[in-house]
């Protein structure tokens, strides 16, 4: 199964028409949110900057660091450029 195939199957798996998605969905049980600034430094893009929000769940069994890059700039660039060439290598 290709990247593209194995990703839209697993984020189908997490649509909310999913009914155990929408189950936990509305449960609610993400206890508490924390946020920071990262920087990730990738071999060929170099320096990404991203905001991390880490969610918890009410007894902290389970954690989903949500990292995105801020509209407009060039790490949102970089994150789209790698949406796109995945793990292709851009060297020689």
């Amino acid at each position: 199964m290709s990247p593209a195939a194995s990703f839209a199957r697993r984020a189908a798996a997490c649509s909310p028409a999913n009914a155990n998605v929408a189950g936990l969905w509305e449960l609610q049980e993400v206890a508490q949110r924390y946020g920071e600034s990262k920087t990730i430094l990738h071999p060929d893009l170099g320096r990404i900057d991203v905001d991390a929000q880490v969610l918890f769940t009410e007894n902290r069994a389970q954690t989903l660091v949500v990292m995105t890059a801020r509209p407009g700039t060039e790490s949102q660039g970089k994150l789209e450029l790698l949406s796109v060439i995945g793990r292709q290598q851009l060297t020689p």
